[in-house]
């Protein structure tokens, strides 16, 4: 057995037409991915990241592509105000029946606001936002769909985009599939948790996409639970 998998192409149910599964089975999915965010670092990694790229602005807007259910951009509203921090969120997802279940988890967030709008086409103009987030997304998509994803978060952003995603691996891959089988019982995580460990990037093959996407400064960061972490910026 190789020590890395190789990468998978095949389909998660997220990727599949909406009438797949049934909207009980989308909010379970979506609650299972809060709970993975809040206990298994990605909540905790992008902040660490963000106050880093935003250190001494007193005012910041946000983009965060492929929201979900907007968890990440509550975490962030919250870390603004507890440090008083003007913060102006905007989420976006391609699918409209998460984006209204997004719309639900934000509610008491004023300072977000949520759209429907593509990835690989987003409907705002060059330097719209200070920073461009985008957490667990990647990994759907092929190299060339990554590479003008992380593109177009470049042409938005006036400061540069933070990426968080899976590490492919074997270890990664057997932890997560004992971890959906002990916690949730929703066939949509059982099955799209395990299989995003294996269409995940290596540190290499990201890092590759961030270049030819034209960022000219990138910093790639492995954190705990087998996350990666690419900040990249342009000229």
């Amino acid at each position: 057995m190789p020590f890395i998998p190789r990468k998978r192409t095949a389909l998660e149910f997220l990727d599949l037409p909406p009438e797949v599964c049934t909207q009980d089975e989308l909010e379970g999915s979506l609650s299972d991915l809060r709970t993975v965010n809040r206990y298994l670092g990605d909540t905790r990694a992008l902040l660490k990241h963000l106050s880093r790229k935003v250190q001494g602005q007193q005012h910041i807007s946000v983009l965060d592509v492929a929201t979900g259910s907007a968890d990440l951009p509550v975490a962030l509203v919250e870390w603004a105000r507890k440090n008083g921090i003007g913060i102006q969120v905007t989420a976006v997802d391609l699918n409209s029946r998460i984006v209204e279940i997004a719309r639900k988890y934000a509610t008491g967030y004023p300072e977000i606001k949520l759209l429907v709008a593509d990835a690989l086409q987003l409907p705002f103009r060059d330097h719209s936002f200070d920073v461009v987030l985008c957490s667990k997304t990647l990994h759907h998509m092929k190299e060339p769909e990554a590479v003008r994803a992380m593109k177009e978060m470049l042409r938005v952003a006036r400061r540069g985009f933070i990426v968080i995603d899976l590490r492919r691996s074997w270890v990664a891959y057997a932890l997560i599939y004992v971890l959906t089988r002990i916690f949730t019982s929703n066939r949509m995580t059982r099955y799209d948790g395990p299989l995003s460990v294996l269409k995940a990037f290596t540190v290499g093959e990201l890092r590759a996409c961030a270049a030819k996407a034209g960022a000219t400064t990138i910093d790639v960061h492995r954190e705990p639970f087998w996350l990666l972490v690419v900040s990249g910026e342009s000229a």
